[in-house]
């Protein structure tokens, strides 16, 4: 390999928040968000985001129950709009996971190791 060729390896390791050797293995595995252009940061980024939303959903869900336990029915009724969406909100979470893993795996098996030279 050229140095320039080394170079730029490196470089798009970085960019890829990778070590050089993990980068060089995703592109032979054919790792689509190596492979594509995109930024793995921008796919953790979004997945991240996502994760966050559903945490709050998650929150949101455990003060509509203390409400509902201490009889605070009128002011449950505030979480009302969030109920409405929560199933489309975890469907919409998982499929954006979904995508996420299946663009971060290797499309296909790595090569099969070469035989020892020596045996």
């Amino acid at each position: 390999m050229s140095r320039r060729d080394a170079l730029a390896t490196i470089t798009a390791a970085r960019a890829a928040g990778l070590s050089p050797g993990a980068y060089v293995a995703g592109l032979i595995a054919g790792v689509p968000v190596l492979t594509s252009g995109a930024t793995r940061t921008d796919y953790l980024a979004s997945l991240i985001a996502s994760s966050a939303e559903l945490s709050t959903l998650c929150r949101n869900l455990h003060r509509l129950t203390n409400l509902l336990r201490q009889g605070s029915v009128r002011a449950a009724q505030e979480y009302r709009d969030m109920l409405d969406t929560v199933a489309d909100d975890v469907r919409d979470h998982l499929t954006l996971a979904s995508g996420v893993l299946a663009e971060l795996r290797p499309r296909h098996r790595s090569p099969p190791a070469a035989p020892d030279q020596h045996a």
